[in-house]
């Protein structure tokens, strides 16, 4: 199953696509005597919102060590970002970059990663949420996670998200320059 695993990095299996394949991926990331990942890839793999979830259940297991998770066009919708969320809350979560970007996540999703954003355990310095559809509403809410003084987060990637003139506006307002 691990076959494209180089070290610390792991490029998962395109024949394992699924939820269930990403269960399996969660299942190996828990691992530690067998598996050191701790960056990973499944991009257009099908993952969703099951996948997602069980991807953030092995986020909060102490054995986790990844520290990268790109799961890119992988249909994630609300239920997925709010379970990686609740996983980037918790306090055995090591996850410092995070990309979902061209998933389904809408204001949901994004104002649950803006909640995660601003509590103490999160680690989080990078998210790409680019190419989703969290609206002025979602982005205002990741503003308003950027003043958090909790918030680590120094580099987001929100492009192309059906953000108007005023949630731009509001998210340039929270950026020190």
């Amino acid at each position: 199953m691990i076959a494209g695993s180089y070290g610390d990095f792991l490029v998962y299996p395109v024949e394992q696509h699924s939820a269930s394949g990403a269960a399996s991926l969660s299942d190996a990331l828990r691992q530690t005597a067998t598996y050191n990942v701790q960056r990973a890839i499944t991009r257009a793999d099908g993952v969703e919102d099951a996948g997602a979830e069980a991807l953030a259940a092995a986020l909060r297991d102490a054995n986790c060590k990844l520290h990268t998770l790109n799961i890119t066009q992988n249909a994630v919708g609300d239920a997925g970002a709010e379970a990686l969320a609740a996983a980037l809350r918790d306090a055995n979560c090591k996850l410092h970059t995070l990309d979902i970007a061209w998933n389904r996540i809408s204001v949901a999703g994004a104002e649950a990663l803006a909640a995660a954003l601003r509590d103490a355990h999160c680690k989080l310095h990078t998210l790409d949420i680019a190419w989703n559809g969290i609206s002025d509403a979602g982005e205002e809410a990741l503003a308003a996670a950027f003043r958090d003084a909790h918030c680590k987060l120094h580099t987001l990637d929100i492009g192309v998200n059906d953000v108007g003139d005023a949630g731009e506006e509001t998210l340039r307002g929270s950026l020190i320059l």
